[in-house]
């Protein structure tokens, strides 16, 4: 039982996905709150399931397939918020979104074919750096709806800007070159054909 616990942590982020997501585009304050505790708890789980998959050496294929997916279910549904909340355009979270779950398809279709695809460091980063991304945007919104020394007007100045915009715009060229590496490294032109 204990071997299964970092995949019952991964589908537990699957789980806490839509709560966070629900209660974050809610404009209620006390729930916007709770989502950003949410997502905190969702992102921890993150960290754990690979650490004790490694430290209980109960590395599987299950794990292998489900905690990545976890990882973009929970992030979509982060940047997905951000377009309902108009934080950041539609465009760039569709790019994302589709390289995450293409990959994700592409990752089932080879293993279907018993082909092992390898998970770049690169694309291990762009989950990082989007983990990073969300929960700097998250914190600003947790500490704007808990009034704790941020007001309308920063509010607003820190999440409606150009920088958070280009700093989008550089994650999404990251994601799309991650994809391109996934492509060569792996030989899927080739294991298409």
């Amino acid at each position: 039982m204990i071997y299964q616990l970092p995949n019952i942590l991964s589908v537990l982020r699957i789980i806490l996905a839509p709560i966070f997501f629900i209660l974050l585009i809610s404009e209620n304050k006390s729930y916007i709150i709770a989502s950003c505790l949410i997502y905190l708890v969702a992102a921890l789980t993150d960290y754990f399931d690979g650490w004790l998959a490694r430290r209980l050496k109960a590395v599987s294929v299950w794990g292998n397939f489900i905690d990545p997916l976890a990882d973009k279910i929970l992030t979509s549904s982060a940047l997905i918020a951000f377009v309902m909340m108009k934080i950041i355009p539609l465009w760039m979270v569709l790019i994302i979104v589709v390289r995450d779950f293409g990959t994700t398809f592409l990752r089932v279709y080879t293993d279907s074919q018993n082909i092992p695809m390898k998970t770049s460091k690169s694309a291990k980063f762009k989950t990082f750096l989007q983990m990073l991304f969300i929960a700097l945007i998250l914190l600003v919104i947790f500490l704007f709806n808990l009034n704790i020394g941020i007001s309308e007007d920063l509010y607003k100045k820190l999440l409606f800007n150009n920088i958070v915009h280009y700093i989008m715009m550089v994650l999404v060229a990251y994601t799309v070159w991650t994809l391109f590496e996934y492509i060569t490294q792996n030989n899927i032109i080739k294991i298409w054909k």
